[in-house]
Parts: structure tokens; sequence; C-alpha cells
């Protein structure tokens, strides 16, 4: 046989490539859309993360405006695919074991690259983090409990102080008691399942997240569809064309990820969101995804969804300004009579359609009492799609 026939029936599993960094490269980036794809799920809380940046300043940023000014934590991913592996303090702070401490080597460092957002951020940077898949050696732990309980006195911590200013800082020096406290803003996570390379716990963290926060009880299918949208989203605006100059509202759109995006993929209607949401709804993600979902197996139309939407804001808004008010019993009376009809309707005695009827019956027996002086058709309407929200969460 030739070596040309010879070379001819070499399988390509049997020749070693010239590299497979470009694997590397993409199970990082992987790791990177799944981390910022998990934070975005904290939108759906309401709470104080308002909008996520795919890889814009740092893999992911998040913003917060719980005070009404923009607050932004940075957020660093490293993983390692030998799960007993630890980042020792070189990786982490640039600080040798033996040799004095160099500048140059600090700001090289995770830390040092997540620390420079302090300085360029100042009042508007919040914490900058780092995760990572796996943990962090003694030397690390020391420095990042020293820094968490603001002891300021160890070697290590000293020498990151001494170094700042010439490793980060480029305009006039910072002053030792700034120094610490941007130090402060330092946050070290290890050991972040949902980040690792063939990772398995991600869709079931993600699909427990999608619950807390919006009552959604997936089926693992459904969760791997959504799950599967978020990161490919996260991936699109990671990747997305910048342009030279943009207003914060290009920017949102380019790189960020907001409550609008996870919306639609949960397929909850924004309209039926902002209604509750204006009407001082806490839980309005939660509250709509259930009136979305129970109205949506009743055959309701995007349309009446988001006015049955409003109706329930509506009877909020009655109930809370008549409860001081109005007699006791005729009230618990008419709570009494729209859990009725709520009831009929999760059981499936009577249908979205029938429900009209049943509250035209109700305006007609409540004549003559004091209680129906304000009411109307509408306003009883929220009433039972409030009794709805109430046995669904």
């Amino acid at each position: 046989m030739s070596k040309a026939a010879a070379n001819n029936e070499m399988g390509v599993h049997q020749i070693k490539p010239r590299e497979t960094s470009g694997r590397d490269t993409i199970a990082r980036y992987q790791a990177q859309f799944r981390a910022a794809a998990y934070e975005c799920l904290s939108i759906l809380s309401g709470n104080s993360i308002d909008r996520v940046y795919c890889d814009y300043h740092d893999d992911f940023v998040t913003r917060s405006q719980a005070t009404g000014e923009p607050i932004y934590h940075f957020y660093q991913v490293k993983t390692k695919g030998k799960r007993n592996h630890q980042w020792g303090k070189s990786d982490v702070f640039g600080l040798y074991k033996r040799k004095a401490a160099k500048p140059e080597k600090i700001a090289g460092s995770f830390a040092g690259k997540l620390l420079l957002h302090t300085i360029r951020f100042t009042n508007c940077c919040g914490n900058v983090v780092l995760l990572t898949n796996v943990h962090f050696d003694d030397d690390v732990e020391k420095i990042a409990e020293s820094l968490e309980s603001a002891d300021f006195t160890t070697k290590d911590v000293k020498d990151l102080i001494a170094n700042f200013n010439e490793a980060l800082v480029e305009d006039e020096p910072l002053d030792e008691d700034h120094i610490q406290e941007l130090l402060g803003k330092l946050q070290l996570v290890p050991g972040v399942t949902y980040i690792a390379p063939h990772d398995h716990d991600f869709h079931a963290l993600a699909r427990n997240a999608i619950y807390k926060f919006s009552e959604i009880d997936l089926h693992p299918t459904e969760c791997e569809e959504i799950i599967r949208g978020l990161v490919s989203l996260v991936e699109a605006k990671s990747f997305s064309k910048l342009i030279s100059e943009m207003s914060e509202d290009e920017l949102d759109d380019s790189v960020g990820i907001g409550i609008a995006d996870l919306l639609e993929i949960l397929s909850i209607s924004k309209g039926a969101y902002d209604r509750l949401l204006q009407g001082g709804d806490p839980k309005a993600v939660k509250h709509a995804s259930i009136i979305q979902r129970k109205l949506s197996d009743a055959d309701a139309t995007p349309e009446m969804i988001e006015f049955c939407s409003r109706a329930k804001v509506e009877w909020d808004i009655w109930y809370r300004e008549k409860r001081h008010f109005l007699p006791e019993y005729d009230l618990n009376f008419l709570m009494q009579r729209l859990s009725s009809v709520n009831n009929m309707l999760a059981r499936g005695e009577i249908s979205f359609q029938d429900v009209d009827e049943k509250i035209e019956k109700l305006m007609t027996d409540l004549e003559g009492k004091q209680v129906s002086e304000s009411l109307s058709k509408e306003l009883l309407l929220g009433g039972v799609l409030a009794a709805l929200v109430r046995g669904e969460s």
C-alpha cells in the first residue's frame, strides 16, 4: 500500500488537531452567557435590578435604580474545567508569595481589572464581583475575609493599598480612606455551579427562579425553551455591533436586557404587566403571569387579558379605599360571592364567557345595598380576578 493510500485511510479521530483553544473560548463565552442570563431573571422580582448589560465594560453589568439614581454592578466570570482547581492570590490580586508586590501585576489581575470600575464610575459603582465555578486558595480567602471585615492591617491588604494608586489611578492619587472604601466593593463568589463547563444545574436553578418570581411552574421542556431563548438573547446582545456614539436608550436597546425582553420570552402580556405595575401592584410579574395563563387557557384574547388586568387594578384601588367605610357584613358577603365565581371558573364549572352572566346576577342581587353604590361590572370582574390571583399565589 502506498503512503498516500495509507494516509487516505486515516480517520479524523486518529490525528490530533493543531489546536483546540477555540473550544475553550466557546466554553468560556457560554459560562458568561449563562451567568448573565441567570442574573437577568432577578429583574422579574421588581425589587432592585432593572437592566443587565451584556459584555459591555465587563462580562456583564447590572443596573439598579432603587434609590432613583443608577448604580452599576460589574461582573467577571472565570471558569476552570478541573473542579479541584483553586485560584491563587497571583491570579486574583496579582500578589506574589514571597516577592515584593508590583503595580503592573496588580493592574493585570482579576481584582485589578474589576477595581478599575470603582475609580471610573465613582459613586455610580456598586459592587465589583468575581464569579467562578471553582474555589480560592487559603491566601485569597484570608484577603477576602480581611476586606469583608474592613481589616486593613494584614500584609497582603497593606500591599494592595500601598500599590493601588500606581497600579490603577491615572489622575490625582487617592487617599488611604478612599482606597479602603473602593477595596470594600470587591466581592469574590466561588463555587457557582451554573457557570461550570458541562453544567447540569443551570436549567433547574433557572426554573426555580422563574417560578419564584412569576408563579409559572414550567415543564422541563418549556423551561429549556425559555432558558435557551434567554441565553440566545444574551449572546445576541453580547455580539451586537456598537457605534461610536450612542444615546442611553440606544445603548439599553443594543446591549441591555430589561423587563420587556423577559416578558416576551415568558409570553406574558407587556400591556397587562404595565397595567398592574401602574396600579401599584408590588408583584406585577407574578400576578400578570397568573392572569395570562388562566385566561389564555379559557381562550381569552390578548385584548381581553389586558382589559381584565386593568379591571383587577381598578378593583384593588376600589377595595383599598372602601374597605374601611363600607359595612363589614356586606363587604364580606361580596368577597365570598366573588370567590365563589372564581372557584367555579377554576374548577371548569363555568367558562370565562359565563363570568359575565354571574356578574350581572351579582349586580342585581346587590341593588339597594350601600356596597353597590360605587360598584360597576368592570370592578366586579376585577374582584373575580383578584380572587383568582389570591388563590394561585
